[in-house]
């Protein structure tokens, strides 16, 4: 193997994840070796741990998968969570700010929990479009999107591609190209809680940078609550316009899973639930105001037991 190969292959790029880190080490050492058939096993060992790499420098995610993504490293982590408030004090004193203005929300529905008809691992919020359509080159004046509390961006997705669904008003499957953006705001213990916002355009803008735009944070960026972090790219195409939505929830950092994300006031509960406009083949309809439903014990944010509504 030549001098080359070793630094292209070996030289741990900054943000790398020690564990793929170790499997090219590995590879290394079976290469020189000569054991060809354990190099093909630790090969597809590799495929399956690259998804998880996350760097700072985007050019490094570029150089391995078409997804664009920064996440702050472990130890940063740890290091913002230790000042962060308990999850539990959003059960006493919930958030008054809702991701986006209620006003422009025309549909939606709450976290459905792995007990209800049909599970959906996080709230969806649809946009009135009628008038914002003719808008998406006024970045100022489409949706915005705010911190629902104080915390720090721990990651951004610039760019991440979703499985493409069939869309009965056009005929055709549908790209899914999102965006989105990490907000770690509280702590269950010494474990980040860390609210997911999804934005889903329903396109496939053609490059991995179109939606930077959009994003108007920065990885490790302290964001009070109310804060303008992103905003919602709305598609010309009234069809597709009208499917975008942004999904969310809280994520229990260290693979806790998804949770339901109860932390809104009721005047903000109640309202969100009237402009819900469930479809009439919901399985799971009628669901009274909440923003989490049928919760298993791991999906409830303040206590580990089973509640049908929070």
């Amino acid at each position: 193997m030549s001098e080359m190969t070793r630094l292209k292959i070996f030289r741990n790029p900054r943000g790398l994840h020690l564990d793929t880190y170790s499997v090219l080490i590995k590879l290394r050492n079976l290469l020189e070796e000569g054991s060809m058939r354990k190099v093909s096993l630790v090969l597809l060992v590799l495929a399956v741990s690259v998804g998880s790499i996350h760097a700072e420098d985007s050019g490094e995610v570029e150089a391995v998968t078409t997804n664009r993504s920064v996440s702050l490293p472990g130890k940063q982590r740890q290091q913002i969570i230790s000042f962060l408030p308990l999850i539990s004090d959003f059960h006493k004193r919930p958030s008054d700010r809702f991701l986006v203005d209620l006003e422009v929300v025309h549909r939606g529905h709450p976290y459905k929990g792995r007990r209800a008809e049909r599970p959906h691992t996080g709230g969806h919020v649809y946009f009135d479009v009628q008038d914002i359509s003719d808008l998406a080159k006024a970045i100022q004046k489409i949706p915005a999107i705010y911190a629902v509390a104080d915390g720090v961006i721990t990651r951004i997705d610039y760019s991440f591609r979703l499985r493409e669904m069939f869309e009965p008003a056009l005929g055709k499957l549908v790209a899914n190209r999102r965006y989105g953006i990490g907000l770690t705001f509280a702590r269950e213990g010494d474990t980040g809680i860390t609210f997911h916002y999804s934005i889903e355009p329903f396109i496939n803008p053609g490059t991995n940078d179109f939606y930077d735009q959009f994003v108007w944070v920065k990885l490790g960026q302290r964001v009070k609550k109310g804060d303008v972090i992103a905003r919602m790219y709305i598609p010309k195409n009234q069809e597709l316009a009208q499917k975008t939505h942004i999904h969310f929830n809280l994520i229990r950092e260290g693979g806790g899973g998804f949770i339901s994300p109860s932390i809104f006031n009721q005047k903000i509960v109640r309202e969100f639930h009237r402009r819900w406009h469930l479809f009439s083949n919901d399985p799971d309809a009628p669901i009274p105001p909440c923003m989490g439903y049928m919760l298993e014990a791991d999906e409830n944010p303040f206590a580990r037991r089973v509640v049908n509504s929070l």
